[in-house]
């Protein structure tokens, strides 16, 4: 009796293992580090081989989840799945310290199967974190080859002289607004005649004035201006304003000579001081926000939402919490309108700057998934024509129909697209971290049979995406879009500035001397603005003598000598 017991004690636990066995979320595929030549019978996918099942990968996005919502449980998530047959299952980043996450996973050497490393993509390859694509790319990367240049494929190989990962950065742009510029409250524009303002001393005159005429707004004082002041939002102060004041593009710290494309450190040129002069000025006067480098960013957000703001610099989608609040409260005299101002003398404005392809980061395989080719070969299905119209456009019949062979939508249709919360729900732009189509000026911005890759794209969008009182102040103005104000983009010269310093190793001496001058820029610009007229420049030659101990020329030239050797991409 005792044996018969343990004998099916022993079948049970046996049984136990084998259901264990088969409950694992992530179905482990052979390591390998070489893609399978074309037409052996190894590389065929989970999914070929056994129509139906699903593979799950494990991912990590770095930046914050904004939505509850797994993209790949919405309707469209789940046809991605029904197509690919595989979904992800993702981490994102909790908190805002990228770089402190990045540490953290190398040092333990535990990566899951995907990685978008961000602003750590050079530590991550550094480490040997991922997994070389070339040969991937030259067999099985067919779809990759539709949507991307040869160029930009080579610009992502130039960087570390091997494919690591595959860029979402595309050279779009936002057809209805602006991404950045100096903001003035609606009811000082229509007291002001509806006039475009172009200059940094018309933008400072019309707030003086404005504030001098309405003190109080809704029984508070008004603030004349503001700016946002915490971590790396400070970034506006740092360098962002006076680069665009002194008529040059984005290129994160770096201004760069559009001719020669020498770089230099925005924060030792002389172009930051009538910046910090008018906001001085204000200051001194008592009308700039007294709080700004002491409030949180939802602080920030809720004063541009309560009305109280005349005027601020900032990127239009980093305060958008506080427009739509204002909107919701129907204030729209309070809705602030960007213009691009300059310094007096400025010929040319590059606000909207360059559609640059960049390569800062992207989507990589990581070095310890036992799948890669799996992986590349699921990458490189997501760059297919029927997913990116998928999770751009919708699902037809739900989001659109097709008419004599062109998309089209309903008012509602519109109305449902136009919400940020129905495409979160839907799964409509929850995909853009993946390759895409994107390129406005070329084929490339165009699906095989013609017709645009985003509805954004198309005129109708401009009639149904904005508001009544917003085509009321565009009828003031005469224009189409509050794009019109501005100078406008154009295909890009070089790769930004922003993506090379991202991709510079951290242990680099100019890398880490650029990070040592924001950090002084952080503790010297608020003290330079809040101090007395007579106590300005005494300041500021203080901050400029401690960048000068910084070996900031390394960076610069670093900066130079990538922007050069990669502008020969960009001429296609």
């Amino acid at each position: 009796m005792k044996s018969k017991r343990l004998i099916a004690m022993l079948l049970a636990f046996l049984l136990v293992v084998v259901l264990f066995a088969g409950c694992g979320q992530t179905k482990e595929q052979p390591s390998t580090s070489e893609p399978a030549k074309s037409g052996d019978d190894s590389e065929k996918t989970p999914q070929e081989e056994k129509p139906g099942e699903v593979t799950t990968y494990t991912a990590f996005f770095n930046y914050a989840l904004t939505s509850m919502i797994d993209p790949w449980e919405t309707p469209i998530g789940k046809k991605i799945t029904e197509l690919t047959g595989v979904k992800l299952k993702t981490e994102y980043l909790v908190g805002t310290d990228a770089r402190q996450k990045a540490g953290v996973m190398i040092a333990s050497g535990d990566y899951p199967d995907i990685i978008i490393p961000g602003e750590s993509t050079g530590d991550y390859v550094a480490a040997g974190a991922f997994v070389p694509l070339d040969d991937y790319l030259e067999n099985y990367g067919d779809n990759l080859k539709q949507v991307y240049r040869p160029s930009e494929l080579q610009l992502l190989k130039m960087q570390y002289g091997t494919t690591y990962y595959i860029s979402g950065t595309r050279a779009g742009e936002d057809t209805l607004y602006p991404s950045a510029g100096f903001y003035l409250v609606a009811d000082a524009v229509e007291k002001n005649g509806w006039s475009v303002i172009k200059t940094l001393d018309e933008y400072a005159e019309v707030l003086k004035d404005y504030v001098r005429e309405n003190p109080e707004y809704n029984g508070k004082s008004t603030i004349a201006f503001t700016l946002p002041g915490e971590g790396w939002r400070m970034s506006g102060l740092q360098y962002g304003a006076a680069r665009f004041l002194a008529g040059y593009p984005n290129d994160g710290p770096a201004c760069i000579d559009q001719e020669t494309l020498e770089a230099k450190t925005i924060m030792t040129q002389d172009f930051n001081l009538p910046f910090l002069k008018f906001v001085n000025e204000l200051w001194n006067m008592g009308i700039a926000d007294k709080e700004m480098f002491m409030q949180t960013n939802d602080q920030y957000l809720a004063k541009i939402g309560s009305g109280r703001v005349a005027g601020v610099y900032d990127q239009r989608g980093m305060f958008i919490d506080g427009l739509n609040s204002l909107e919701k409260q129907e204030l729209y005299d309070r809705m602030l309108i960007a213009f691009p101002v300059v310094y007096e003398g400025v010929e040319n404005e590059y606000y909207r700057g360059p559609r640059a392809f960049s390569t800062q980061s992207g989507i990589a395989i990581s070095s310890k998934a036992k799948d890669p080719e799996g992986i590349f070969k699921f990458l490189d299905r997501m760059a297919a024509e029927d997913i990116n119209k998928l999770h751009k456009w919708g699902i037809e019949g739900e989001d659109y129909t097709m008419e004599d062979g062109k998309p089209v939508k309903t008012r509602e249709q519109w109305d449902m697209y136009n919400d940020p919360e129905y495409q979160r729900k839907q799964g409509i732009n929850q995909f853009n971290d993946f390759p895409r189509r994107e390129d406005v000026d070329s084929d490339y911005g165009r699906f095989s049979d013609g017709n645009l890759v985003s509805p954004t794209l198309f005129d109708d969008f401009f009639e149904v995406r904005y508001r009544d009182y917003e085509k009321e102040f565009l009828k003031n103005f005469n224009i189409k879009t509050f794009n019109d104000f501005y100078a406008p983009s154009y295909p890009a010269r070089y790769e930004p500035g922003w993506a090379i310093r991202t991709k510079m190793p951290a242990d680099f001496s100019g890398k880490i001397a650029v990070e040592q001058a924001l950090e002084l820029a952080t503790e010297y610009l608020p003290k330079i603005i809040m101090a007395k007229t007579e106590e300005f420049d005494k300041l500021w030659d203080e901050y400029q003598d401690k960048l000068s101990k910084l070996d900031l020329k390394s960076f610069e030239d670093e900066m130079t000598s990538k922007l050069k050797e990669g502008a020969e991409y960009y001429q296609d």
